[in-house]
């Protein structure tokens, strides 16, 4: 046996080695489809706006699970302030704004 049969074996091996990976990773993704995505597009906590007070001092408007909360942070602590329960025109605006975002980060993909 030659050095070329050897090359060749080898580079035959891997590239089998290579497909048959992608029709697993195919598979995969098929098959978990929406599943394994819906955590990675629908984050779960999301920061809508921060407020600066001062030195390490801020007040923010959180969402989780849909629902916003006012949240104060300083250097050492995070402290619940609130709860709102925005009107419609302002919920609209949160979809708005979360809609937009996840369009910017498909594209960018």
């Amino acid at each position: 046996m030659d050095f070329g049969d050897s090359v060749f074996r080898m580079l035959s091996a891997l590239a089998v080695v290579l497909g048959l990976m992608m029709v697993v990773v195919a598979i995969a993704r098929r098959v978990m489809g929406t599943r394994a995505s819906a955590g990675v597009d629908a984050p779960l906590v999301r920061v809508l706006s921060t407020g600066y007070l001062g030195a390490r001092k801020t007040i923010s408007v959180v969402s989780v699970a849909g629902e916003l909360l006012i949240i104060g942070a300083t250097a050492t602590e995070l402290i619940p302030l609130g709860r709102v329960r925005p009107s419609t025109q302002a919920q609209a605006q949160v979809e708005e704004q979360m809609d937009l975002e996840m369009n910017t980060r498909h594209s960018a993909s």
